[in-house]
């Protein structure tokens, strides 16, 4: 959290100065977005190519604090993801709504759903089951996809931490729940993958 404070703080010092030469394009991008997206528009075989971190506030003075604060945390993020092996993660979503989702060497699956809560700002539900079989828990999802070929997928940070210490703990990884010490200075904002879709 200290990590994050430091972030916002000095993004915000930079905003006054800089405002006018914000790409207003990639601040929204680091936005939880509330656009309509499918399942037939995510679906296909998705690879990890950063880390994804984003916040829910709709003010536009903290968004444009939020995307210079969630590039810093993003950057931060990429060598525990690399160590932890997160950097090969594999997420392929079917039409039916199925996924498999392979996170150094383990594999969860298990189904998506579009989030019927109202007061949510999640577009969608992922329900996971370690190996298909386990249920170890459902999580909203902050999806926002740029044209055809790029896909970003954000979790609450303290659920996910859950979801990870979980499937570490029955697969016996080490490597997979050294990076839930990271995530959880990250508390209150969403993080997760930025995703590039397999030719």
């Amino acid at each position: 959290m200290k990590h994050l404070i430091i972030s916002i703080a000095v993004a915000m010092m930079g905003i006054q100065s800089a405002s006018a030469q914000l790409d207003v394009k990639s601040i929204l991008g680091n936005l939880i977005s509330s656009d309509k997206i499918t399942i037939e528009k995510i679906s296909g075989s998705w690879s990890y190519s950063a880390p994804a971190v984003t916040f829910k506030s709709s003010n536009l003075l903290k968004k444009a604090g939020g995307a210079a604060a969630s590039s810093a945390a993003e950057a931060k993020l990429a060598p525990y993801y690399t160590k932890a092996g997160l950097n090969k993660m594999s997420l392929t979503i079917n039409p039916d709504s199925t996924f498999t989702m392979t996170l150094n060497k383990t594999t969860l699956k298990g189904t998506i759903a579009t989030t019927a809560d109202e007061n949510s700002e999640a577009n969608f539900v992922f329900n996971f089951k370690l190996g298909g079989k386990l249920p170890i828990g459902k999580m909203d999802a902050y999806v926002t996809v740029s044209g055809s070929s790029s896909m970003s997928v954000t979790f609450d940070v303290s659920k996910l931490v859950a979801i990870i210490e979980k499937a570490g703990a029955v697969t016996k990884n080490s490597t997979l729940t050294s990076i839930t010490k990271v995530l959880e200075s990250y508390d209150g904002i969403c993080a997760g993958f930025k995703l590039s879709k397999n030719k």
